[in-house]
């Protein structure tokens, strides 16, 4: 386990980069200081290095999911749930490249049937938290009465628009990256908001 997380160390600091799709297991090899045979033990390509990396990814977001209070107001539980992911993404450029990588079917192909489950083990835990609060929301009255399927895609393309939109230049305004989010988040909430 230790020499995997070496080489997943060593491979994400690699990924800081914008050629980060032609960085060879011989270079990841070289900076996690170890033979390129040992990263084939641990993986068989370059592709489940990248889906090891957004599962573990998804494994932190969860785990700071996991310490919102569920108990209070659907609105502000959705808006701590926007923060966190917020967060996340903001803390790497290899991570926000390589989740929309590998979120493409196609890629999920390639990885093997182990790996492409975990993938979709995170996404089914990420829903396990976030829609009880939704459907909770729209038995209050907090949100909007529509399928729970439409909120989340609602919240989903605010926020993948919003990582995308993260170290654009706007023209229109002179918002940093969190001032953006904060109008962002706003809308979003506000869309999906009865009141």
């Amino acid at each position: 386990m230790q020499r995997e997380d070496e080489i997943l160390a060593a491979a994400l600091s690699l990924f800081n980069r914008d050629d980060w799709q032609t960085v060879t297991i011989d270079q990841i090899a070289a900076k996690a200081e170890i033979g390129k045979g040992t990263i084939y033990k641990h993986f068989e390509s370059k592709d489940q290095i990248y889906a090891k990396l957004v599962v573990r990814f998804h494994q932190n977001v969860i785990s700071e999911l996991r310490k919102i209070d569920l108990t209070q107001a659907p609105l502000t539980v959705i808006g701590e749930t926007l923060d966190v992911f917020w967060k996340a993404h903001g803390i790497s450029s290899e991570h926000k490249r390589l989740v929309r990588y590998c979120e493409r079917e196609d890629f999920k192909r390639l990885i093997g049937d182990k790996l492409s489950q975990e993938l979709d083990a995170m996404d089914t835990e990420l829903n396990s938290i976030v829609i009880p609060v939704i459907v909770r929301g729209i038995k209050e009255g907090a949100l909007i009465d529509r399928p729970v399927e439409h909120l989340m895609l609602s919240l989903h393309a605010s926020m993948v628009g919003l990582v995308e939109m993260d170290g654009v230049e706007c023209v229109e305004t002179n918002l940093t990256g969190e001032q953006k989010y904060q109008v962002i988040k706003e809308f979003a909430l506000r869309g999906i908001s009865k009141r």
